[in-house]
């Protein structure tokens, strides 16, 4: 994974800021930030914890780490922490259903209702004639068409 250098330092002086007052968070950060720039030190983020892999082995680090080291503020748990924030702040946003189909142009809203419209179902026509009194999705609002799309998606 490539990282935006100047993203990165900005969550590394944010962290450093927070622990102002403990020395030996400062020289943890310090040495995380230089080895995860460098490329010694590569964290895996997992949904508990993190996967820290550095010359010296791989260790899990989920807010304890047992490494040689064997202190609250080992460089591995301040490197996973970096990359947590760094991966949460760089992430794409989500871009909800609603918002995905509410974005969607008429023609595709048509296609993809023809496509997703499911083989179990009695045909299109017979269910767009009794609900809504048309026998093709053209005739169909656009707000219509969205309501039956996410209709189908659900």
């Amino acid at each position: 994974m490539q990282i935006n250098q100047a993203k990165f330092t900005a969550i590394v002086e944010t962290a450093k800021a927070k622990a102002a007052n403990s020395p030996a968070w400062l020289r943890s950060l310090e040495k995380a930030a230089a080895a995860i720039l460098d490329g010694s030190m590569i964290v895996t983020t997992l949904a508990h914890g993190a996967l820290v892999t550095t010359p010296g082995g791989t260790y899990h680090a989920n807010g304890v780490c047992y490494c040689p080291a064997r202190t609250k503020h080992c460089y591995h748990r301040a490197g996973a922490r970096l990359m947590a924030i760094y991966e949460e702040e760089t992430a794409p946003a989500a871009v909800s259903l609603e918002a995905d189909i509410a974005a969607t142009p008429r023609k595709t809203l048509i296609v993809e209702i023809q496509a997703a419209w499911p083989k179990a179902w009695p045909p299109m026509a017979d269910e767009l004639v009794r609900r809504f009194r048309v026998n093709t999705l053209d005739y169909l609002a656009e707000d219509m068409l969205r309501a039956v799309r996410l209709a189908i998606a659900a």
